[in-house]
């Protein structure tokens, strides 16, 4: 079995299985937040937000 890190994302990912929204906030401020229909369109508008999120 291999450890570490294998993602550089400074993101997370969720899903709002009422809404049916993903939500995107960033690891650095979690201040930054933003909604989604897919997880790109959340991604998409958190990056908008903060400058740190590379897609």
């Amino acid at each position: 079995m291999e450890f570490g890190e294998f993602s550089k994302a400074n993101y997370s990912i969720s899903l709002d299985t009422k809404s049916q929204l993903f939500s995107a906030r960033s690891n650095d401020d979690p201040k930054f937040e933003a909604t989604g229909v897919t997880i790109q369109d959340a991604l998409s508008e958190l990056a908008k937000l903060d400058a740190k999120i590379r897609l």
